[in-house]
């Protein structure tokens, strides 16, 4: 088994509760982002539907507010954020891990995206990166002891 793979239904205990909580986190960060963008980009709504956005613009070009809208909303990550959200509650749920690169990838993507972007709402992203790595360690650590053996 490699080094970083938690064995398959065996998350339990703090890891298994750590990572519920990281994807209900993830899910309800990305549910505000869309709940907020939604609430400023309905002036924009008919411009997206209408077809405005398949207009060619230069890349040097300022970016028309209806499609930088587009892109903070219905073109953002958060839609796939709060899926991934659900998909690590379900999972830890049923006591299974999804692979180590999910978490090492959130963790480096939410880090790298808090520190170039502020003001912003990555930061808050930053608890359940947290969260996730910490039942990774935590669950590698319990799948290396010995079956029987106490931790101290």
């Amino acid at each position: 088994m490699p080094h970083d793979a938690v064995p398959p239904g065996r998350l339990s205990g703090r890891p298994r509760t750590l990572t519920i909580w990281a994807g209900r986190l993830l899910t309800a960060v990305a549910a505000a982002h869309l709940a907020f963008f939604l609430a400023t980009s309905t002036e924009f709504v008919p411009d997206w539907l209408s077809g405005a956005l398949w207009a060619d613009i230069p890349l040097d070009a300022p970016m028309p507010q209806a499609q930088a809208f587009f892109w903070q909303l219905v073109g953002s990550f958060a839609v796939p954020t709060a899926l991934l959200g659900l998909l690590l509650s379900r999972f830890a749920r049923e006591g299974r891990a999804l692979p180590g690169y999910v978490t090492w990838t959130v963790a480096a993507w939410v880090t790298v995206c808090a520190s170039t972007l502020e003001p912003s709402g990555f930061p808050v992203g930053l608890v359940p990166a947290a969260m996730l790595v910490t039942a990774r360690l935590t669950a590698n650590g319990a799948s290396r002891r010995p079956e029987g053996a106490v931790r101290r």
